[in-house]
């Protein structure tokens, strides 16, 4: 008997909730948020950010000068505020515990304060890209503790602080750490009165603690991992107020592993979005959804460690292969690394091919007999983004293109 085949398309459309994640890593960003909004919709959310600064270049500061002004000079990246100018209002803390680089630092994390070093009162505009204040006080604080060292001491000098929005804020704003016009300049003058600069530098040790309020909302009362539905006709993706929304794939896998004798040839994941979201989300991970603690990610903190050799690599590709949806790349014998998918909006529709992850759930169900993925949480990358998407209940569709053989 010779064997044929035939070529098959099937699309499924999948159904839709949200779930509030109250908690996930704000310390792998390069930005930090401070200040405070009120979104009608979703609640109240305040944020304070835990930082390290450290020397970067410049004079080292010497018995021989004198403090002249410290400037401070923050690159906007987004910021939130009700009005076209709004009081920005904050304080700078010492801190009384110190910040680890392995440490993987989440939302609900809070740091003690040690003293107040000073207050900042600024008027920021919606069209404004800096933030520039005086750090005097500060300077005074770093001064007499950086002028009793070394040289040697003072490159490798590094102090942790906080900056808190104060009472009266009515803006939350997001900064850039590692733009190139972020800076701290530190003035000084020696007895003859010439000028040194010294600059410090923000490290990669930081993070954000997010306080979100729904209590006045139709969200109050909501527990963690709640499945609900917003709105009948979208769902809400709002990273920084904690509404990811979920995607039920139960259908989809239920109808592969009824198959036999087939090939996956091409699958993709479509989700559209509602011509609402003006400024959508850029770009999406797919984590499975874990009821316990809201989703599979541990090992997405690792793969730093597994590229520079420091875990074992199968293992760790195995245990990612469950816990979010790999690049087809990460698949193909001899690429040597492993990523998390990424859907970059376009046309407010992300579009995603899912072939080859499909296809290893598959493998693993069939034959290790191992527990896959029912459902999808959609993450943002960046989960410090002030974008959000609203996301068109009945657009999300898997379309499947498999090859099925049959004996004659």
């Amino acid at each position: 008997m010779e064997g044929v085949t035939n070529t098959n398309y099937i699309e499924f459309n999948l159904p839709t909730s949200e779930i509030f994640i109250d908690s996930l890593r704000t310390d792998d960003s390069d930005f930090i948020l401070v200040g405070d909004y009120e979104d009608p919709l979703l609640g109240a959310l305040a944020a304070k950010a835990y930082f390290e600064l450290q020397y970067d270049s410049g004079a080292v500061i010497a018995d021989t000068l004198l403090l002249d002004s410290v400037v401070f000079i923050l690159k906007i990246e987004d910021q939130l505020m009700n009005d076209a100018s709004a009081i920005f209002n904050m304080e700078f803390h010492g801190l009384r515990d110190s910040l680890f680089s392995q440490a993987v630092y989440l939302a609900t994390k809070q740091l003690t304060l040690a003293k107040r070093i000073q207050s900042v009162k600024e008027i920021v505009l919606k069209s404004d890209t800096l933030l520039t204040f005086s750090g005097a006080d500060f300077g005074y604080y770093l001064y007499e503790k950086l002028k009793g060292l070394d040289v040697s001491d003072q490159y490798a000098y590094t102090s942790e602080f906080a900056f808190v929005p104060a009472v009266e804020n009515e803006a939350l704003l997001s900064f850039d750490l590692i733009s190139d016009e972020t800076k701290i300049l530190i003035f000084s003058r020696d007895p003859s009165d010439s000028l040194f600069i010294t600059q410090l530098k923000f490290n990669s040790v930081h993070f954000t603690h997010l306080d979100r309020n729904k209590s006045d909302t139709d969200l109050s009362g909501l527990s963690n991992l709640d499945s609900l539905q917003f709105a009948d006709d979208f769902s809400i993706f709002n990273p920084l107020q904690g509404l990811f929304t979920v995607l039920d794939f139960s259908e989809v896998m239920l109808f592969l592993y009824q198959l036999d004798d087939f090939v996956l040839n091409n699958v993709e994941l479509e989700v559209g979005l509602t011509t609402a979201s003006t400024d959508p989300i850029v770009g999406v991970n797919f984590y499975a959804l874990n009821q316990e603690s809201g989703i599979n990610g541990n090992v997405f903190a690792s793969l730093d460690l597994v590229l520079a050799g420091n875990l074992d690599y199968i293992s760790t590709f195995n245990q990612a292969a469950n816990d979010f949806l790999l690049s087809e790349k990460s698949f193909i014998s001899g690429a040597g690394a492993f990523s998390p998918l990424i859907s970059e909006v376009s046309e407010l529709t992300y579009n995603s091919m899912i072939t080859l992850a499909l296809e290893d759930q598959y493998l693993r169900k069939t034959f290790l007999g191992e527990d896959t993925f029912d459902k999808l949480v959609m993450i943002a990358e960046d989960r410090l983004t002030f974008n959000q998407s609203f996301i068109e209940r009945g657009s999300v569709a898997v379309k499947i293109y498999y090859t099925k053989s049959k004996g004659l």
